[in-house]
């Protein structure tokens, strides 16, 4: 890779960096020379450097990967948020009862907040950082059986508002896979 795209000397924290986009996320970024760190509820084959196994969906998951980021990167640089998904039932907010909110919720957006909390301060302090939000395109076409998929962009606008003022960029990225026709007109119309 040529340096003209670097981001050697980085620290990086990446949630959900062990499979799929987040994979891809975090081998760019070693790709560039970033000091990359991630998670997973379980342990993956990859070096202890790298990795650190916690549930996001705790208050002590983000507690523990919070203090591995400090002790063993001194801080991070940049966060990329890529840990998501869903699990609900379709049928739309009133089909889901309190236990599947609470788990869409305790996946979706609370991660992402708990981390920023703990080391947002960090980057302030250091003068600059750079935290990416990944969200899905629920933000922009909401579906009707969508629940908790947006919750992450308003909280992401939240934190941006309160705290882009500090030397610190934010991003909200959108992830969307256009494999079928109804797909493909939906980026279509996005593009």
């Amino acid at each position: 890779m040529s340096d003209f795209l670097t981001l050697k000397g980085k620290r990086a924290l990446i949630t959900g960096g062990t499979q799929g986009a987040g994979a891809a996320t975090m081998a760019l970024f070693r790709q560039l020379g970033a000091q990359v760190l991630t998670t997973a509820r379980k342990p993956v084959d990859l070096p202890k450097a790298l990795f650190v196994a916690a549930d996001l969906t705790t208050t002590e998951g983000c507690e523990v990967v919070a203090k591995a980021v400090r002790d063993r990167m001194g801080g991070t640089d940049i966060i990329v948020h890529m840990l998501g998904g869903s699990s609900a039932p379709g049928g739309g907010f009133a089909a889901l009862g309190d236990a599947e909110w609470q788990a869409e919720l305790a996946l979706n957006l609370l991660p992402a907040l708990r981390l920023d909390r703990a080391l947002v301060p960090g980057m302030v302090a250091q003068g600059a950082g750079v935290v990416v939000h990944v969200t899905s395109i629920q933000r922009l076409v909401p579906l009707p059986e969508a629940t908790t998929a947006d919750a992450r962009s308003m909280s992401s606008r939240a934190v941006a508002r309160d705290w882009s003022h500090e030397s610190c960029r934010w991003a909200l990225v959108l992830l969307m896979f256009a494999t079928d026709a109804a797909g493909r007109q939906i980026r279509a119309k996005l593009m």
